[in-house]
């Protein structure tokens, strides 16, 4: 996972269509105008193009309100209360009860696009409002042969092009810079209320480094808390030793905190086989891959940073280890 500098950020988007034509404008009786929205009308009987990939570099809009006319590509609403602007945008949706769904921690979200918004009628999406954290992949799927549309966000963050009838299509972004994104669909997202929203948040890490977290994220000796040995010239990591399974794939401690010019010396258990340490960023040389108790390696860290290794006979395993200089 790579986490980006949250002053410019790219929206990857990517659109799967399996429909083969497009239906005319069919909204089954409902009575919406497209007047009333004020967006551009969809043309009945246009073959729908699939959007090709592409990422649009984007900044911050300042009101959380429906734009007037056209808006250039922007960063997501940075507003001082999400939930209100949420209730606002979402005032007439009519599958959404004032609850912000949370999912964090999820990688993916699916949201379903023409799915029943609680009077029988397919003009709604199937998780109004939702609130993850930054480069959550979230995917919608079509689920309404009868009636187009499409998710289109209100300042053109992301849009998944003309509405369509389809069941089966579908339409992914992964949002990586924090805010909220308010989207809706193009035919029906004005009086018929077929709006959404996300809440995206920063990513909360366990140690307050998302290096670490991810590094470490399989290993279940992994606490999330660092082990801090600030204040000693010398820290000593156990190479062999027992894991959780039973095992001897593991060092101890897993993830250590120091100062700058520590010695961490790696002492060998002589069990669980031969092992090694390897520096996943190729910081320093590896060392010998031994199985022999009285062997050891060190390693001197001058400069602040995060340090990761591995055993490469142990890292399927999750063999692995880190080191935070400050």
């Amino acid at each position: 996972m790579t986490w980006q500098s949250k002053r410019r950020a790219f929206l990857r988007t990517a659109v799967v269509a399996t429909a083969a034509g497009v239906a005319g404008c069919s909204d089954s009786g409902s009575g919406e105008n497209p007047d009333d929205d004020d967006d551009e009308e969809t043309e009945a009987g246009t073959p729908t193009p699939t959007p090709e990939e592409t990422e649009a570099d984007v900044e911050t809009p300042e009101e959380p309100d429906e734009p007037e006319g056209p808006t250039e590509p922007d960063e997501p609403a940075d507003v001082q209360n999400p939930k209100a602007a949420v209730d606002n945008w979402l005032a007439n949706t009519k599958n959404y009860n004032g609850k912000v769904n949370p999912m964090i921690g999820r990688t993916d979200v699916k949201i379903g696009v023409g799915v029943d918004d609680g009077s029988g009628s397919t003009f709604a999406f199937g998780r109004p409002a939702i609130r993850v954290t930054t480069g959550t992949k979230i995917q919608w799927l079509w689920e309404d042969p009868a009636n187009q549309h499409n998710v289109r966000e209100r300042n053109g963050l992301f849009d998944s092009g003309r509405p369509v009838a389809s069941s089966g299509k579908t339409y992914t972004v992964t949002l990586t810079e924090p805010g909220v994104y308010l989207y809706k669909c193009s035919n029906h997202g004005g009086a018929l209320g077929m709006r959404g929203a996300i809440i995206v948040e920063e990513q909360q890490t366990l140690s307050g480094y998302p290096t670490v977290d991810e590094w470490l994220s399989e290993y279940e000796e992994y606490s999330g808390r660092l082990t801090d040995r600030r204040g000693e010239g010398s820290v000593e990591v156990s190479v062999g030793a027992r894991s959780p399974n039973g095992q001897n794939r593991s060092f101890d401690p897993i993830a250590i905190l120091v100062d700058r010019g520590t010695r961490i010396a790696f002492d060998w258990t002589g069990r669980g086989g031969t092992h090694d340490v390897t520096w996943e960023d190729g910081d320093f040389e590896p060392s010998d891959n031994v199985r022999d108790a009285s062997y050891t390696y060190s390693v001197t860290l001058d400069e602040p940073g995060v340090y990761r290794y591995y055993c490469r006979g142990d890292r399927p395993y999750n063999g692995r280890g880190a080191v935070v200089v400050r």
